[in-house]
């Protein structure tokens, strides 16, 4: 017993006095011993770590993993097992600091028992200073963004991405106009901090996931994954030209730069990544024999689709001002007396002299924030027309449909801005209906959109879901959002007295919404085939060329007065 004793004394003492972190632990993990060395990096005392799991000193989200990994361990034939052949082993101190450990673990056997033995070393200050010598050799020393040979690397890998998921990649090389004239006149050091601007610049026009690096000297470049829309890269590019061409004011100076930018889109089928430099590059240097400041797309097809949706965009800002703006309406039908109940307000766009379909401008306006306003000014033309109606023919005035785009509902003062326009127009909310695309009740927009639609319903504005049926939204969400109307589009109804699908799936909506107390309507009907197929269902709204094509809303107003002139007279 005394012998004993004196091991047991001896090994404390052996334990104290070694260097490396120690600790002893039962076959379940339950700590029996910890050497100083242990008890200091870790910050318990050794009564405190006696008895308790070797589990504590991970992180919480480690130790179920750590136990299960320990328990296999002891089973196994396994008598040493080193724990960092992939990477180190993160320590958790007790008052919440992680370390990074080198650490091993062995197995002795005492009696019927394993008695387990854990050396650690901290290389938490090793650790580190290999992470920044990795850090300065793929990073640019002056703007701390990723330098040509990590761009290389992330290009690489989105190209490899690329090829599964079928999406491209987008190369942006921007090379800085003037940028030596700031430099020889001012000096190495004022030329290093506009760079450092620029980047800056940069980096806050991405997305997440976006990266933006510096190849050399005044060359940068951005690249992005995931691209289906090329308008959405000429979109960036604009944005860059727009932020870098902005004063830079460094000290007493006012310096200024503007951009030239090369383009190219494509995926790992296509290049390779110096090829997607390459080309690139050689756009950039397209748009500088231009003239410079500006943007070029490597593709000639992606170029002028790019150069419609821009010349677009810039018409769009200036469409409010110069009054380019106007719309017409096209009369909504009861079916069951075939008179005009309400009127679709749509959007028309004369640039130029020029038609812009709205097909091509609104996708425009949603990408550039312009709907925002844009949706402003349709309400206010809706409300007005209200007014107007209701004026004229009192209770037999019919109501107005307004298109809202899903865009719309990100503007979290919709509601404000519409009921500011009702009180200054006394428009009637309740003879105003919000139609909205079924895309707005997709999964993962319609929480974000709930509260905006009660608020828009508190109001007292009816809503309609439009285009009903392409399949996004579900019984589930039709429960929960404050609508009055589905409406049936015109791609539904198309060959509707020839398809016996497309006449149940009709079918199936209208008594699906009158189940949930909802009005229905169809748009679209061009054919009288269409009309009597429809006249079976319990259908409560119809319009299309069949019975008026969309007008100006003198004629509008004209067609109205002939209505309630035959009711006046009694015809009707």
């Amino acid at each position: 017993m005394i012998r004993t004793q004196i091991i047991n004394d001896a090994v404390q003492k052996i334990l104290s006095a070694i260097d490396s972190i120690i600790i002893i632990t039962d076959e379940k993990g339950i700590i029996i011993e910890a050497n100083r060395s242990a008890c200091q990096l870790f910050g318990y005392s050794p009564e405190e770590l006696t008895g308790s799991p070797v589990h504590l000193l991970l992180p919480p989200r480690h130790r179920e993993q750590h136990a299960d990994a320990l328990e296999q361990f002891v089973r196994g034939p396994e008598t040493h097992h080193r724990m960092d052949q992939r990477n180190s082993v993160l320590g958790y101190c007790k008052d919440g600091t992680l370390i990074e450990l080198d650490a091993g673990i062995a197995k002795f056997h005492t009696g019927d028992q394993w008695i387990l033995v854990i050396t650690m070393r901290d290389i938490t200050q090793h650790k580190h200073h290999e992470q920044e010598l990795i850090r300065q050799s793929t990073h640019d020393a002056l703007t701390g963004l990723p330098n040509r040979k990590l761009i290389l690397e992330r290009l690489n890998s989105a190209l490899q991405r690329s090829l599964r998921s079928k999406l491209n990649v987008a190369l942006l090389f921007i090379d800085l106009d003037g940028f030596k004239l700031i430099n020889d006149n001012n000096g190495h050091e004022t030329g290093d901090a506009v760079l450092k601007i620029i980047a800056g610049r940069l980096l806050d026009q991405l997305r997440p996931g976006d990266t933006v690096g510096r190849l050399s000297g005044d060359e940068f470049i951005v690249l992005c994954e995931q691209i289906e829309k090329p308008e959405l890269i000429a979109n960036l590019a604009m944005r860059i030209n727009d932020a870098l061409k902005k004063t830079i004011q460094y000290r007493e100076l006012n310096l200024f730069t503007t951009a030239s930018i090369g383009i190219i889109i494509g995926h790992g089928q296509q290049y390779s990544a110096d090829e997607m430099i390459r080309s690139a590059d050689t756009a950039m240097y397209e748009i500088k024999q231009r003239g410079r400041d500006g943007w070029q797309f490597f593709n000639d097809q992606l170029q002028r689709q790019a150069q419609q949706k821009n010349s677009i965009s810039l018409g769009l800002r200036r469409a409010l001002e110069r009054n380019e703006f106007s719309s017409v309406y096209q009369p909504i039908i009861a079916v069951n007396t075939e008179r005009i109940v309400g009127a679709e307000l749509l959007l028309r766009w004369n640039l130029d002299g020029k038609a812009i379909p709205p097909e091509i401008f609104i996708p425009v306006a949603e990408m550039t924030n312009m709907i925002f306003s844009i949706g402003e000014w349709v309400f206010r033309e809706g409300c007005k027309a209200q007014v107007n109606w209701r004026q004229r023919w009192k209770e037999e005035a019919p109501y107005v449909a307004i298109n809202l785009s899903a865009r719309q509902l990100n503007q979290r003062k919709l509601a404000a801005s519409f009921a500011a326009i009702l009180q200054e127009t006394g428009a009637d909310p309740a003879r105003i209906m919000l139609e909205l695309t079924e895309v707005a009740l997709l999964p993962d927009v319609v929480e974000s959109n709930l509260l905006i639609l009660h608020q828009l319903a508190d109001l007292g504005l009816q809503i309609a879901i439009d285009d009903f049926g392409t399949g996004h939204s579900s019984l589930t969400q039709l429960i929960q959002l404050p609508i009055s109307q589905l409406k049936i589009g015109k791609s539904s109804v198309d060959d509707l007295e020839n398809q016996q699908n497309t006449s149940v799936l009709i079918n199936a909506i209208m008594r699906l919404g009158h189940s949930l107390g909802l009005q229905l309507a169809v748009e679209g009907i061009e054919t009288e085939a269409q009309l009597a197929e429809l006249k079976r269902y319990d259908c409560d709204f119809i319009q299309g060329y069949f019975f008026h094509s969309p007008m100006r809303e003198q004629t509008f107003i004209q067609h109205m007065n002939h209505q309630v002139m035959k009711t006046t007279n009694g015809i009707i």
